[in-house]
């Protein structure tokens, strides 16, 4: 067993925690949102031009144009707090997602359990995670945990 993240190369390391749920607004990517949020921004990007986008939000449009990088705008993801009380936002591929949507946060709190995952990442920053496989996804007993805050992106820089 590890706790948190443990080194694997300079590129992926192995990252266990729980799922972790979020309320209110968050925003890591376009993924599950209307389509017309999407195209809303690329119309803004395109008429306006990104310089004058991030100058008019200097902490939303950077995160957008990493995950525009990476190809990761329309990516799922799910957050995962780790032994250490880190939290992180993991990025996934549709078929390693898919197996986390049977969950859902009421039957998780319900049933006194929550889910812990072991998987193999890529850091992106500090906070961000790419998920490059899934070693395992268990349901097991304990609280799942849910945090109340307001958006803040500058915390996943």
């Amino acid at each position: 067993m590890f706790l948190g993240c443990q080194k694997m190369d300079n590129k992926h390391q192995n990252l266990e925690g729980d799922l972790y749920y979020k309320t209110w607004l968050n925003f890591a990517s376009f993924y599950g949102r209307q389509d017309s949020l999407y195209l809303h921004y690329i119309e803004l990007r395109d008429s306006l031009g990104i310089e004058e986008l991030r100058k008019q939000d200097s902490i939303i449009i950077p995160h957008i144009e990493l995950l525009e990088e990476h190809k990761l705008l329309k990516s799922p993801f799910i957050y995962l707090k780790t032994d250490s009380d880190s939290t992180f936002i993991v990025y996934m591929s549709k078929k390693d997602y898919e197996p986390i949507t049977k969950y859902s946060y009421q039957n998780l709190i319900d049933s006194g359990q929550k889910i812990r995952l072991k998987l193999v990442t890529e850091s992106l920053t500090d906070k961000l995670q790419i998920c490059k496989k899934v070693i395992s996804i268990e349901k097991i007993g304990g609280e799942t945990l849910r945090k109340q805050k307001k958006l803040k992106i500058e915390e996943y820089r």
